[in-house]
Formats: structure tokens, sequence, C-alpha cells
């Protein structure tokens, strides 16, 4: 892999990981149209970090309150006496408590139907007909969007709900942006809620990801000046990508993606079935 095919993988990782448009629906079709049948799977799971550091760029506030609250917390006496006192009159410790909510339905999506699901990596016509549900998805988003203005909270049921959504993005073609905030938003959280909290949901849904592809990594072959640079164009490209979905999503204009899941869905659809 020359340092430019890593670039381009990065910024393809970068833009399809954050915008609702699912980053494995568009890695396995494009190693069906290009012909790749082997992945560098270390390589892959750098190009996770990189998307990593832009969700932690973006929030790196709230995730630093959410630290400091934690072990804060944890030296006091009174958490160990009145656990769930403590947590529903401490607002990110609660938001804490939350996420550790959202992530155990993805994390038994993920250990129990990890196979199965990912099977669907060799059916790329699957995977064109996940991204015409996708853009569904993100039409139903429209709904929860003319709500009115205000923030509701996020509330103790709201999690799991979520974190299914986002266990069964496993599914490639199925974006897990997409699918998290649109529920989100269908459950009338606002948009700035739906966002931070799927965003702050992803960090350890791609900490768990890459703890399982690193058990397959196996031997690395390509040189560290490639690994870098896809990794920093995952970085950046994540990065403007994470900023531009945010503004979208605060001017209501989640569902636009959808017509670009419709269009792609579409196209290689009929591609691979003409064979080309």
């Amino acid at each position: 892999m020359t340092i430019f095919e890593a670039i381009v993988l990065g910024i393809l990782q970068g833009l399809t990981e954050f915008l609702p448009v699912s980053s494995s629906g568009h890695l396995v079709l494009m190693q069906h149209f290009l012909g790749i049948s082997e992945s560098q799977v270390f390589f892959e799971v750098m190009l996770h970090f990189g998307t990593l550091g832009a969700v932690i760029i973006v929030y790196y506030r709230l995730i630093g309150t959410l630290v400091r609250t934690s072990f804060s917390t944890l030296v006091q006496g009174d958490f160990y006496r009145h656990p769930l006192r403590t947590i529903g009159e401490t607002p990110h410790l609660k938001l804490i408590w939350f996420l550790l909510l959202g992530s155990i339905p993805t994390g038994l999506i993920a250990v129990l139907f990890k196979d199965s699901l990912e099977a669907i990596f060799g059916k790329p016509m699957v995977v064109a007909f996940m991204l015409i549900i996708t853009g569904l998805i993100l039409q139903l988003s429209r709904f929860g969007q003319k709500r009115p203005r205000g923030e509701p909270p996020l509330r103790a049921w709201h999690t799991p709900l979520i974190g299914i959504a986002q266990g069964l993005a496993i599914i490639p073609g199925i974006s897990r942006s997409g699918s998290t905030i649109s529920i989100s938003l269908l459950l009338g959280l606002s948009p700035r809620i739906a966002a931070q909290y799927s965003f702050l949901l992803s960090i350890p849904a791609i900490l768990g990801a890459v703890a399982l592809k690193l058990k397959d990594a196996g031997e690395i072959t390509i040189a560290p000046a490639v690994i870098v640079a896809g990794t920093f164009a995952s970085f950046i490209v994540g990065y403007i990508a994470l900023r531009l979905l945010l503004a979208m999503l605060n001017r209501g204009k989640f569902s636009v993606f959808s017509y670009y899941c419709f269009a792609l869905g579409i196209v290689a659809a009929v591609s691979i079935s003409l064979g080309t």
C-alpha cells in the first residue's frame, strides 16, 4: 500500500465514520468494485483511532469533566453508601451511567451476533439494500426534528433503545450515527443532546471494535509512514466531517444524507446485478 492509497482510505474513513452514510458499507462496496479480497486489519484499526481522536477533540471539555467527575466520585464515601441517589443528583455522573446502559445492548449484540452480522461483509448486494434502509431511517428523523424546540432530558429508558440501534449498525450499510441520532430525535431529544450522546456512546463502541480486530491483526506488513499518513488523514477529515454533521443537524438538515444513501444503494445494486 502506498502513502497516497493510505491517505485516500483515511479520507474515506473520516468522511463516512461520522456522516450518516455507513463507513462499513462503503468499505464493502469499495472492496467489491476494486477487486480487493484482503484487508490490513491493523491499518483499519489505526484509521478507527484517527476518527476516535476527532470525537475526543470535539467533545474534549465534556469528556474531561466526565473523567474528573468519575475520579472525584470514587473517592467519596457517600457514593458507596447511596450510589443511586448520588448518580441521580450529579448530572455528569448520570450521563456516565447512561453511557454504560447504552453500551450494554451494543456489547451484547456485538458478542452474540458478530459473526452472523459480519458475514454480510461478503454480500455486497445486501449492503446496497442496507444503504437504502439507512436512507429510510434518516427520513424518519424528520418527524423528530419537527417537535417544538427545547431540550427534554435524556432518560434511562432511552439508552437501551439507542444502544440497540448502535449495535445493529454492525451490519454493513447501516449507519451508526444515522441510526442512533435518528432514534434519539424520534424519542424527542434535541439535536444537540442526540448528537452528544450518540458520539460519546461511539467511544466505547469504537474501542470495543478495535479490541476485537486487534486479535486478528496478525503481522504488520505496512510501512509506519503509510500507517501514519492514513491515520492522520482519517483524523483531520473525521474532525471536519463531524463538525459539518453537527452544523447540519442543528439546522434541521440531517435527513438530506438519505438521498445520498438512496442513490448509492440503488446504483450499487444495479451495478452488482449487471456484473459491473
